[in-house]
This record gives structure tokens, sequence and C-alpha cells, in this order.
């Protein structure tokens, strides 16, 4: 088959969305969800477990670290095989190397300059840190052990299977991102899994593992822990809630109301751990993260992907967690392009009205080192070509919300302010501000229908130029599904 590289840009868009909500076929039905960062606090009920019943952390004795050699083995393996789809599959001009291109990269060293479009950059670079951020963790390393492992893998690929001169920016985007990627993944992933299980019950969940993270599935299959029963569950789960939307989605032209096509567009949210529950976090104890897949914007389906994972902190009360979180933003629309590195202070809150109503708000004030923002004043309506610049900047962002009536009715709006300065690439200073108010409507059980306006800005000023304003709008009309606590039988 004879594929484009725009065909495989989409195949690997619908990957990735499969990736996110395949954790949630699995998910159980029975209890209401209630609004992404409200859930009451609920009593612990030991150090090793949490309200639910669960493991807080993987079993040391049943998942202990595996020797070094190992993780290593299996990231080469699996730069060697992707290197050999991109070169005998797809026949990519950087997958022609040699002893000299590997002699060259080692002589020539590290630049800034790349060619990689904006998606590949900041997107797909951290989707292949996952993985192997995914094998050093499944191997038994800890958050902060795999790190350095991802930056191996990431070092081992520029140096060895391309031709190209290594990038400082790919390294960046495949470590940091993919350390994000790969422990979002790891928890998910973990939550599917059960070492207790046999028969049907336990194949299902070993093969849902294995089409969202292959490179998990070997380690289990390395390992043994594919096929061994234990007395009990050993990986460590979280509660986790997940909201799945569906719907069509009018695009305007700028601000005019239906002044653009009708286009379609799925968004999914999930939140994974109880940030009121009192005990001694672990980094990504608490995540979450939001999505959206649409034909709005052309070529460029994977709009958004957005999160944050809690890296240290600690509960104020019963209804506060405050501390410093990691953050991947990724937007590829047609107001701008823009992905980055963050690090910041948050605190996530909660006001209990009464049993049943609820007030929340979110705040998170980060520092990006790196960055990339769209060099022209409009990005292109394409994934093939590089039309970006490097920088650093300030990102703010908000959710706030309320739930009446226990998911009756949920209003709530998330917000977004990041300024970017290039220093690398074209002059680029921009002002970005994103604002999303939503309301949703329960009908039955886990199902809603709801509104959402989606308002995009951009304010830039590049080099000496006069300053410019592009702003779009769009609007979605959605069937939303909520899933609560991805519940597993006890």
């Amino acid at each position: 088959m004879n594929w484009s590289s725009q065909d495989h840009m989409k195949v690997r868009y619908v990957l990735f969305l499969l990736f996110l909500t395949s954790s949630a076929i699995a998910q159980n039905d029975r209890a209401p969800m209630r609004p992404i960062g409200t859930r009451a606090p609920m009593a612990l009920d030991s150090l090793l477990k949490n309200s639910i019943g669960w493991l807080f952390k993987d079993n040391p004795q049943y998942y202990t670290a595996q020797p070094i050699w190992l993780p290593l083995t299996q990231i080469t393996l699996s730069n060697v095989g992707l290197w050999l789809v991109d070169r005998y599959g797809y026949d990519y001009d950087f997958s022609h190397i040699s002893f000299n291109s590997v002699s060259n990269n080692f002589k020539d060293g590290w630049t800034w300059r790349d060619t990689d479009a904006f998606a590949n950059d900041f997107f797909f670079h951290p989707y292949s840190g996952a993985g192997y951020y995914m094998t050093a963790r499944s191997y038994g390393y800890n958050f902060w052990e795999c790190i350095p492992l991802v930056a191996f893998g990431s070092a081992e690929w520029k140096y060895f299977f391309e031709n190209d001169q290594p990038s400082y920016a790919d390294l960046i985007n495949t470590t940091v991102n993919g350390t994000y990627v790969g422990e979002v993944g790891y928890r998910i992933t973990s939550n599917v899994l059960d070492d207790s299980r046999r028969g049907w019950d336990r194949v299902w969940r070993e093969l849902v593992v294995g089409l969202i993270s292959p490179s998990r599935f070997v380690a289990r299959l390395v390992t043994g822990k594919l096929w061994e029963v234990a007395p009990g569950p050993e990986l460590e789960k979280q509660p986790m809630d997940t909201r799945l939307s569906l719907g069509p989605i009018l695009f305007n032209n700028g601000n005019r109301f239906g002044s653009g096509p009708m286009k379609f567009d799925a968004a999914l949210a999930l939140e994974y751990g109880n940030p009121f529950e009192q005990f001694d976090r672990k980094p990504y104890d608490e995540f979450k993260i939001w999505m959206d897949f649409t034909n709005a914007y052309q070529n460029k389906y994977l709009a958004t992907v957005t999160g944050y994972g809690y890296l240290a902190g600690s509960n104020i009360g019963a209804n506060a967690l405050w501390g410093i979180f990691q953050h991947f933003d990724y937007f590829n629309n047609l107001t701008f392009e823009f992905g980055d590195c963050a690090f910041g202070p948050g605190i996530i809150t909660k006001l209990p009205l009464s049993e049943h109503h609820y007030l929340y708000a979110n705040l998170f004030a980060n520092f990006f080192p790196f960055g990339a923002n769209n060099a022209g004043f409009f990005p292109k309506d394409t994934t093939t070509s590089i039309d970006y610049s490097y920088g650093d900047g300030f990102n703010g962002k908000a959710e706030i919300g309320a739930s009446i009536g226990d998911h009756t009715l949920d209003i709530d709006a998330t917000g977004e302010y990041i300024d970017f300065r290039s220093y690398y690439g074209a002059p680029v200073n921009n002002e970005m501000y994103l604002l999303k108010p939503r309301i949703a409507l329960g009908l039955y059980h886990n199902l809603s229908v709801g509104l959402e306006d989606q308002i995009y800005m951009s304010h830039r000023l590049n080099g000496s130029a006069t300053g410019g304003d592009l702003n779009r709008s769009e609007q979605r009309i959605f069937v939303q599904w909520n899933w609560d606590q991805f519940q597993h039988e006890q």
C-alpha cells in the first residue's frame, strides 16, 4: 500500500484517539459521575489502600525493578522496529542511514535547527517518548528513574536512526512531554490490569493494554507477568472520571455566528485520582487530560491535547490540594499553533454547598522554558511543513464550575492565557487566549446533552511589525457520556 504522509498522520491521530478512549470501554456505569475535579473527600481506610480499597502504589515485592539491560534492550529494539517501518514501509528520506550518517551526527552535534512539522515535533515525539517511558515503568522503575531512560531512547534514535543532525527540540519534547504522556498511559493501563484474574477476564484486560501500550505488553511478556496469577491486585489504582462528548461544531469565520461550515467534534476529558483524599502522594497520583478531535481545521484533525500532572505538594484541609504541576499543551487550530513544556504552582479546590451541590475552582500559573508558536500571522492549514519558532513564556490556567443535583446540571468554564516570546527562528511575540464555557443537562443515568462555546484569540507583535489580532469562535452541541471511578469488581 502506498500511503501519503497525510494518510500516515490521519492513522496516527486515530490511534491516539483510541489510546485515550479505550480506557472508557471498561467503565462501570452504575455510579453517577461528579463534574471533573469535584469529588467529595473520602475517608482513608488504611496506609496501603485508598478509600475504594485499591492500592496506593504498586506492590514493591511483586513489581521489583528488573536489571537495567532489559529496558535498554527493549527501547533499542523498539527503535530498530520503528526504523524498519520508516525505511522500508514509507521510505522516508531521514531513514536512509549509513555509517557515514551516524559518524556525521556525532561529529556535527546537536542543533536547534529542525525541519519537522509542528504536529510531529509536539505530538508524535512525545508519543514516541511515552513508549520509552512505559517500557522502563513496566520493568519496575519509578517516575524519576524512567526519565533518563526516555532521554536515552531519544538520543539513540537521533544519533543512529536518522540522517538529520540531532535536534535539541526533539530531545526535549520526547523526554519531557513523553514523560507526561507515558505516566498517563501507565496509570490508565494499570487501572485496566488485574494480576489476580484468570480466564477471559484476564485475557481481555491484557489485550486492551496491549492495544494501548505494546511496550507494556512486551515487558509483561518478558517478565512473565502476562500469565502469572497473583494472590490479589498488585498494581496501584486510583479512581478515574471520564467524560466523552460527540456532536456537531459550528465553525465560524472570526466571531460572526453561522459564517462558517458545520463540522464534527469528539472531545474527551479524563481525571485520575481524588485530589481531596489525605495521603502521601507520588508524582501523577492526580492528573487531568483533555483532547479534541475534529475536522474543523482541514488537515489539523487533532486540535487539542492539554493537561497537567501533580509532582509535589500537599492538601490544605479537606477541600484543597496545592502543589507543583507539570503541564502538557498542544493546540493546533487555524488561530494559532502552540506547544510547550511547562511547570508551575497550582491549587485544586472545592466548596460543597450541600450534599448534592458543589462549586469548584482550579488555578495554575506556569513558566515554560521551551515552547513553539506559529511564526506567520496565520498558521498553515497543513501538518506537513514547518512554520513555527521556539521560545519561552508564561501560561496561566483556570477551571471553574458548579454541579447542581449530582450531575443534573453542570456549568463550567476553562480559560487559558499564554504569553510567548521566541528565542529561535522568526521573531514572534504573541499573546493567546482560550475560553470554553459549557453547560450540560443530565437526561438519564450517565447521559447528558449540552452546549459549549469555544473562543480562540491571538494578539501578536512580530519584531518591529505592527500588532494584529486574530479571533475565532466555535459552538458545539453535544451528547455526553460520563463514567465515574473506573470501577472493577472488588
